[in-house]
């Protein structure tokens, strides 16, 4: 058997690190105004596909981290994208079975949601401070993210996650 993140070995942690490093550096890379409405969630992404590999060993601690990292790399407030990981994060941990039987059609469909309530919380954290948007335009990462996610599946299953 081949081993995943969920394993405690030290090529697991640095398969793991350098995902997390990866995934932060597509999530803060500067692109263009209208490439900003089509940049995927990725934190996201990755958040849900470790769950659903491994619930209790990559948990809500792991997407509250990831979280922070992504609020200091972006400069926001600070633990408004943390809350809102982790709030996917036990979303998915209390589902993650269901998650692992659906079809991948279907696993898009819950990605779609997930992604939404992430998007929506963090929102709801920027308007407490102050913050505000235009048009609901900052909705469509979620449909780009459920849009990507059987590659996104593919490639972390293709790494042996």
């Amino acid at each position: 058997m081949t081993p995943s993140v969920a394993d405690d070995t030290p090529r697991s942690k640095l398969t793991l690190s350098l995902a997390i490093v990866i995934i932060l550096l597509l999530s803060i890379y500067p692109l263009p105004l209208w490439g900003q409405w089509l940049r995927p969630e990725f934190a996201v992404l990755a958040v849900i596909y470790w769950i659903m590999l491994a619930p209790f060993q990559l948990g809500m601690t792991l997407a509250w981290f990831i979280g922070l990292a992504l609020d200091i790399l972006e400069g926001g407030v600070l633990g408004q994208n943390a809350l809102a990981l982790t709030i996917i994060a036990y979303i998915c941990a209390l589902s993650h079975q269901q998650l692992k039987m659906f079809s991948l059609g279907a696993q898009s469909l819950a990605v779609l949601v997930l992604v939404l309530i992430y998007q929506l919380t963090a929102y709801w954290v920027n308007s407490l401070t102050g913050g505000s948007f235009e048009s609901m335009m900052f909705l469509l990462p979620a449909v780009i993210s459920a849009l990507l996610w059987p590659l996104v599946k593919l490639v972390f299953d293709y790494v042996k996650f």
